[in-house]
């Protein structure tokens, strides 16, 4: 190979700026004149003017030809530009400018260089270096160096410089050549202001991100948080091998489709992934994944995946996981799953779950879940569930499950449990085996209700068939239930059990009445029968904790033909010398009579 080397000089017009030193040969400015000169002279009059030296290939570049060029304070890369009407590239290497002639079909263009501190001089490692336009990225290596690859496909271009805790800086450069920089970027200071706290920033610290994302693509999203772009079509195998390359994560896009994984800024239109999504923004409209989406931002629209959704921001739309959901935000819409979903904020809408739905806010809408629901605020709304639900707060509509249901809150509605039922105060209706509130102002029906702070009393009592009984009687004054055993002696032996529920009306500080209506069943040697009673007690209070009451009572016995009871069991109802009626077959009426003390 030979080699000529011609050597010019001239005189150096002006740096670029203070932050950025760039093309410190190409940039400096000369003037020539010359009007049908050898090639080869022309440029010696550059290079002394520039005091830098030319080199270049003697095959490459006609010396001998004549040519004519008027120049006055242009840049060198100007005054080449003009000489070799682009057919020509330049690359500096210390004080010379080395000439490349193009090759044919030739479209890219190497950037080159070093990216340093303004204050200390040293080399900045891992910032982003890019070009806008074309969305082609790097990062500076551990010694500061960079290499981009553009195409020569635009008269200019600019390349940008982002590091975390330093200014953004630009410089424009023009296309066609390769060339070699040297960028000065400065710290940032920072003012501290009002931030939004959203999910843009934590999509690369999912599980998903973790596994899926390079650390090369975590620090590009973290220097180059500033930037997005807009595109209206990508397509990627996975992470950062596709349609734009490491800026993937920087640009929002109206149609995307991931053979494997994707992951973008943003979706503003429709999204698919074979097996995932990962974006850092806001999805509009459609995304669907084979197995997961994660979304940063917002999400809006309809969001489908096989196993899993992630929005950390909020969601409004439909999302459907076949087996879990989580919205770290609100939701405004359904959220349906296989297994489990979870909203992080309030939740206006429905959520259906196969197995157990969570809303850590407030519920507006309806829960339905296989086993659970739970609902860390106030519920309004409807929580129907196989095994339990739970409100952390009021409840103003629904609680249906086949176990138990609790509400730490006022519940005004139903809370139907086959188990139990417990609402710290309860303004609606509670029905269960066992209903229990701390206070209560409504209605509990079940066989145990148990208000802590309401009616307790325990009666010790006889009547006309039963000589000695004790009952357990709790809810609250208006509507209270009773739980009662006895037995009698001797040689009309009967046990019995029953179940009732009564009102108290007080009439001045000592007297009141209460209506009972009770069931039992009366067990005897030779077969069961039960008894109905309806009863109006007169009470009088001697003290606070102690009162006695006595009354009629209307009774009904119900018996089958089995009815049989053996000697020394009681075999008459009602007893000797109580008038009585006849119903029906197995059923007979007569007017009885109850008397006891109550204790509390």
């Amino acid at each position: 190979m030979l080699l000529n080397r011609i050597f010019l000089s001239i005189v150096l017009a002006f740096f670029l700026s203070v932050q950025v030193q760039a093309q410190s040969l190409l940039n400096k400015t000369v003037t020539v004149e010359a009007r049908k000169q050898k090639l080869s002279d022309v440029l010696n009059i550059i290079s002394k003017q520039g005091n830098f030296y030319f080199s270049y290939i003697s095959t490459i570049l006609p010396q001998d030809s004549l040519v004519s060029i008027s120049a006055k304070n242009k840049t060198v890369r100007q005054i080449l530009d003009q000489l070799f009407e682009g057919e020509y590239m330049y690359k500096e290497s210390g004080n010379y400018i080395i000439l490349f002639k193009k090759t044919s079909g030739q479209t890219y263009y190497q950037i080159t260089g070093v990216v340093t501190d303004t204050k200390t001089g040293q080399r900045v490692p891992n910032a982003s270096v890019y070009e806008r336009q074309q969305l082609i990225s790097t990062l500076t290596n551990n010694d500061g160096y960079f290499r981009l690859r553009l195409r020569d496909k635009s008269p200019t271009a600019a390349i940008s410089i982002s590091k975390e805790l330093y200014s953004d800086t630009s410089l424009l450069i023009n296309t066609g050549h390769d060339q070699e920089l040297s960028i000065t970027i400065s710290p940032a200071s920072y003012q501290l202001k009002t931030v939004e706290v959203t999910g843009h920033m934590q999509v690369e610290r999912t599980w998903l991100g973790k596994m899926m994302l390079s650390s090369r693509q975590k620090v590009q999203s973290l220097n180059l948080g500033a930037f997005l772009a807009d595109k209206p079509y990508q397509a990627s195998l996975a992470p950062g091998l596709g349609t734009h390359g490491r800026m993937s994560g920087q640009v929002i896009n109206k149609f995307s489709i991931n053979v494997i994984g994707g992951y973008t800024a943003g979706v503003d239109g429709f999204e698919l992934g074979t097996v995932f999504n990962i974006v850092k923004g806001n999805v509009q409209y459609v995304q669907i994944a084979g197995v997961t989406n994660i979304v940063g931002g917002k999400t809006k629209g309809v969001q489908v995946a096989g196993i899993h959704n992630n929005v950390l921001d909020s969601m409004k739309g439909v999302q459907l996981g076949g087996v879990s959901n989580v919205v770290e935000g609100s939701l405004q819409g359904a959220q349906v799953s296989g297994v489990v979903g979870e909203v992080g904020g309030n939740m206006d809408g429905a959520q259906v779950n196969g197995v157990v739905g969570i809303v850590k806010g407030n519920t507006h809408g309806v829960q339905v879940a296989s086993i659970g629901s739970s609902t860390h605020k106030a519920l309004e709304g409807w929580q129907v569930s196989g095994v339990y639900n739970y409100t952390a707060q009021d409840v103003k509509g629904a609680q249906i499950s086949t176990v138990g249901n609790i509400s730490h809150g006022t519940v005004r509605g139903l809370q139907l449990g086959t188990v139990f039922n417990y609402a710290r105060h309860l303004k609606g209706v509670q029905i269960g085996l066992v209903n229990i509130a701390d206070t209560s102002s409504g209605y509990s029906i079940g066989l145990v209700n148990i208000v802590k702070h309401g009616y307790h009393k325990l009666s010790v009592y006889s009547n006309d068939l039963v000589n000695y009984n004790v009952a357990w009687k709790t809810g609250y004054r208006k509507f209270y239930s009773i739980l009662f055993a006895g037995f009698s002696p001797g040689d009309k032996k009967v046990f019995t059990v029953g179940y009732g529920i009564g009102r108290e009306m007080n009439f001045n500080q000592h007297l009141f009445l209460t209506a009972e209506a009770t069931g039992q069943t009366l067990f005897v040697d030779g077969g069961d029968s039960q008894v109905y009673r309806l009863q109006p007690l007169l009470n009088y209070r001697i003290t606070r904790w102690l009162s006695v009451f006595a009354g009629p009572s209307l009774a009904f016995h119900i018996y089958d033909d089995l009815w049989k009871p053996k000697e020394g069991y009681l075999s008459q109802i009602p007893a000797a010398g109580y008038p009585s009626f006849r119903i029906a077959d197995g059923a007979t009426g007569w007017l009885g009579w109850q008397a006891g003390i109550n204790i509390f």
